[in-house]
């Protein structure tokens, strides 16, 4: 009963935040805190019966330990609480740690094959569409709408360093590119760094919010992104040769 009750608690305090079973890892931390949960739980049933053997002196004296002061509210991951807890503040912190960096894990790995700012570009926008169709509350479509923005004038900076770059590279022979130098591949690189980690956060708010079926639907973006018929079509219908008129007269 312990363990379900702690279960409905993780599974509630972790909503919005990540997946407890991201990872092998975090499935492991999970069935942890649940074990020890119950644990608790039994070692409480068992020496429920012998409480009225413990001292008066020594119950007043743990009891008034709790009206200590304290210098914040939320410093609960002092020494102390982890041992008076018997791990469990410490298991539960460590969990915490992990399921943020199961969802950075997965926003890198997803977003490996993009590799320039144009499909960057598609895939954040395509990505803004997605989660504000998923998400309508007021709330939700600020922080998207943010995101994005940041994303954006990210994406655009990267754009514009690699149009000056390119253009330096030519220097007036549209023939001829020289080579880039350590200088402008380091400033390229950092501008697309940039533009990636801002569309990385979009990502992740759709896995923390999101569920596991709809990974399917954002790979669909990612190669839409990644396809060439996102940036352009071709500017003339293809031609039709002499004959396929007299091909086509009797259909």
């Amino acid at each position: 009963m312990s363990a379900a009750v702690a279960w409905i608690g993780l599974a509630r305090e972790f909503a919005g935040k990540g997946r407890l079973l991201g990872s092998w890892a975090s499935s492991g931390l999970t069935l942890l805190v649940l074990a020890l949960m119950g644990v608790v739980a039994a070692g409480a049933v068992i020496l429920l019966p012998h409480a009225a053997k413990i001292p008066p002196v020594l119950a007043g004296a743990a009891t008034g330990a709790t009206a200590l002061p304290r210098r914040k509210q939320d410093e609960t991951a002092q020494p102390y609480v982890k041992f008076m807890t018997l791990g469990i503040a410490l298991a539960r912190e460590r969990l915490a740690q992990r399921v943020h960096l199961d969802t950075c894990t997965w926003s890198d790995r997803f977003l490996h094959g993009i590799e320039t700012s144009a499909q960057l570009r598609v895939f954040a926008h395509d990505l803004k569409l997605y989660l504000l169709d998923r998400h309508p509350l007021a709330a939700e479509t600020k922080t998207v709408n943010t995101m994005y923005a940041e994303a954006e004038k990210a994406i655009d900076t990267a754009l514009d360093v690699q149009t000056r770059i390119d253009e330096a590279r030519r220097a007036g022979d549209v023939a001829w590119q020289r080579d880039p130098t350590d200088g402008e591949l380091f400033e390229q690189r950092r501008a697309f760094g940039t533009a990636r980690a801002q569309c990385g956060h979009l990502l992740q708010f759709a896995y923390t919010h999101g569920r596991r079926s709809e990974n399917e639907e954002l790979r669909t973006l990612r190669a839409k992104a990644m396809s060439n018929d996102a940036f352009h079509s071709p500017g003339l219908p293809p031609q039709r040769r002499w004959y396929d008129r007299w091909l086509t007269r009797g259909r």
